[in-house]
């Protein structure tokens, strides 16, 4: 049986009460950097910033943006999340913020932490969520360029 294509979009009260953790600022660029065929964090992002969009299906790569924005959000591929909280660190001014399960949050700990680091971003939120139709907890990891001591690692392995 092969799942309905909509069972990998985020539902739009997820992604209007996430976008809503996000500290913009009035005329933030905000790219979404995975639009998807139903545009829901794209339609979602607040009118008073500058919104744009990524779609690989409509011809525009997300890792072909070359250009800055001031934040970055989204539910990227959980396969690629890693691939596309690099790319994002590259081009983004402010923050990044993007949706993914407990494999992309692994994925960041902790020698990538320390590259975002280099890049000036670190983390300032994890927001837990659920989807009825998805398996397991879902996290909503906010990083930004504010320095904190929020969360501390180590790249030694014992």
């Amino acid at each position: 049986m092969v799942k309905d294509i909509t069972f990998h979009y985020t539902k739009e009260e997820m992604v209007k009460g996430l976008i809503n953790l996000i500290s913009f600022d009035n005329f933030d660029t905000v790219l979404d950097a995975g639009s998807g065929k139903n545009k829901i964090w794209y339609n979602n992002i607040p009118n008073y910033c500058l919104p744009s969009e990524c779609e690989i299906e409509d011809g525009v790569d997300f890792f072909e943006i070359k250009g800055k924005y001031d934040w970055i959000i989204g539910n990227p591929p959980f396969h690629l999340g890693w691939k596309f909280l690099e790319h994002a660190c590259n081009i983004s001014n402010k923050g990044i913020a993007f949706l993914g399960n407990l494999n992309f949050l692994n994925s960041c700990l902790p020698n990538r932490f320390e590259l975002l680091k280099s890049k000036g971003f670190y983390l300032q939120k994890i927001h837990i969520v659920q989807d009825k139709r998805w398996f397991g907890r879902y996290y909503f990891l906010i990083f930004n360029k504010k320095e904190n001591n929020f969360i501390s690692w180590h790249t030694k392995s014992y």
